[in-house]
């Protein structure tokens, strides 16, 4: 269930970098790519208005209809390759988000260097690099406590706080850019 939620997270992220990535339509262009870029950046910005509680109520409707879904799509995650070298799922799944979030500071920083990020995206993108730094640190540590058998609930619990305030972040981040 856990990593359900970092999926559908990665893949909304990645979905919106996508669509946000796409070039404007010039005066002459073909109508296929017209049409396939405004249905992109409508669906792109229903999904910003529904988790960027810009609509009153519709936020918890959104949320509801995500946990119903990550519900009924709980036989996928059978499915989710771990990665070579992971201790176990958790461990795979953190790297995931963690990898996801590292890309996202990548391109941000890209961005901030030539001037294509308002100067009030600075301090999120500020608090996204320590809430991943933090996030990481945090995985390393969960890592050593299970390779070296060590009781891991604790490390776990952090873990699981610190990717839910990188995701925070992420959302933060989001809605300045």
């Amino acid at each position: 269930m856990q990593h359900q939620f970092w999926a559908a997270v990665a893949i909304s992220w990645i979905f919106s970098a996508a669509v946000s990535s796409m070039p404007d339509p010039g005066n002459n262009a073909n109508p296929v790519y017209l049409w396939l870029y405004r249905f992109l950046h409508t669906i792109a910005g229903n999904i910003t208005t529904a988790f960027g509680s810009k609509i009153p109520g519709l936020k918890t409707l959104a949320c509801l209809l995500a946990a119903l879904l990550s519900f009924s799509l709980s036989a996928c995650a059978a499915h989710y390759a771990i990665h070579p070298g992971a201790l176990n799922t958790t461990d795979s799944a953190a790297y995931d988000t963690l990898l996801v979030a590292e890309g996202a500071i990548d391109q941000a920083r890209i961005d901030l260097q030539q001037g294509q990020l308002p100067a009030a995206a600075k301090p999120p993108l500020d608090a996204l690099i320590l809430a991943y730094n933090t996030a990481r640190q945090s995985w390393l540590t969960y890592r050593g406590a299970i390779a070296t058998n060590v009781p891991s609930a604790e490390y776990f619990t952090e873990l699981s706080t610190n990717l839910s305030n990188l995701a925070a972040a992420i959302r933060a981040f989001e809605e300045v850019k």
